[in-house]
């Protein structure tokens, strides 16, 4: 039986309570240039350093039978909710969804296609590092992929959305490091230069954060900027929870976090519920700010209503959360 980590939980429910009032700010386009700038910059990377992470503490492939075993495992976990939500959100067309998707990832569930597309690149690596017994085999696998990745963005491909994986691949790539190296953390990060850098870098994002665009990409450089902004916002999280001494909060957030592929499939849908035919253009005023929390509460109340219900039906739980 898994022994799950606890802060790895705790980070996990942070993100995906940034990903909702993320989507309460959007869905109701409520401007405010300095609050979504940050939720931005953290939630996305946060789940996918946490994947990465994961992945790379994780037992490794060895054998091809182990690699078919885990990819089935990982299609059903990923690939059916992703395409499940996109049959039900676009029932009266779905052929045509379908080959949207293919080429604009976030027309549907994209976070879901993203980490499959990740988790096969990193797979194959280690099926190739099992094969030549030495770790140059994983980077050499896994470093071309990314190539072809970025190639790709530059020609300007479309298909299963480069410009997506571009974005997120540096977070997954740093993570993985770290998960299957953690001596190398121990040796050349001593706890208090860590916990002092992470929290100087954590004050920097914040800076960054009120005088640039953290959240629009226009171009490489940009990109580049966005990317160093979300590591150091994501690095002052993380020590945060690692310093964090609430037991009551640390085990809300955890179990939160056991729960984040059934809340993100399925919150956003009730984003705007109190006021679909309404703009609430005013985020930072006495009314955007009780509206904000309200729809946040009404949202958060059904959408734990909604998973309740749907985990208790056994093929609804595999096609909608993609579990067994």
């Amino acid at each position: 039986m898994k022994v799950r980590n606890e802060s790895l939980d705790c980070l996990k429910g942070i993100a995906i309570l940034l990903v909702m009032f993320g989507h309460v700010q959007v869905h109701n386009q409520m401007t405010d240039p300095y609050l979504y700038d940050v939720i931005k910059s953290l939630q996305m990377p946060l789940f996918f350093l946490i994947s990465g992470y994961l992945a790379g503490a994780g037992t490794k492939i060895l054998d091809p039978a182990q690699y078919r075993d885990r990819m089935r495992r990982r299609a059903a976990a990923y690939l059916l909710p992703f395409f499940s939500w996109l049959a039900v959100q676009h029932i009266t067309y779905v052929p045509r969804a379908v080959c949207t998707v293919l080429f604009q990832l976030d027309y549907g569930l994209w976070f879901l296609m993203v980490l499959f597309l990740f988790t096969w690149l990193v797979y194959t690596a280690q099926l190739m590092q099992a094969k030549v017994k030495r770790e140059w085999g994983f980077w050499l696998v896994f470093l071309g992929g990314g190539a072809l990745i970025l190639l790709a963005y530059l020609a300007g491909v479309t298909f299963l959305s480069p410009s997506l994986l571009v974005v997120y691949l540096p977070y997954y790539t740093a993570a993985y490091f770290c998960g299957s190296h953690p001596e190398f953390i121990r040796k050349w990060m001593p706890e208090g230069i860590r916990r002092a850098g992470a929290y100087a870098g954590g004050a920097v994002f914040l800076v960054m954060a009120v005088l640039l665009d953290l959240v629009t990409v226009t171009g490489i450089t940009m990109l580049g900027i966005q990317t160093l902004a979300s590591f150091l916002g994501c690095a002052a999280v993380i020590q945060a929870v690692l310093d964090w001494r609430s037991r009551r909060a640390r085990k809300w957030l955890a179990r939160l976090g056991r729960y984040t592929l059934e809340i993100y499939v399925l919150h956003y849908q009730f984003a705007a519920i109190l006021a679909p035919y309404k703009t609430c253009s005013v985020f930072w005023s006495a009314s955007g700010l009780l509206y904000c929390l309200a729809a946040f509460a009404v949202m958060s109340l059904i959408t734990a209503t909604a998973i309740g219900i749907i985990s208790q039906i056994r093929w609804f739980r595999l096609f909608l959360f993609g579990r067994q």
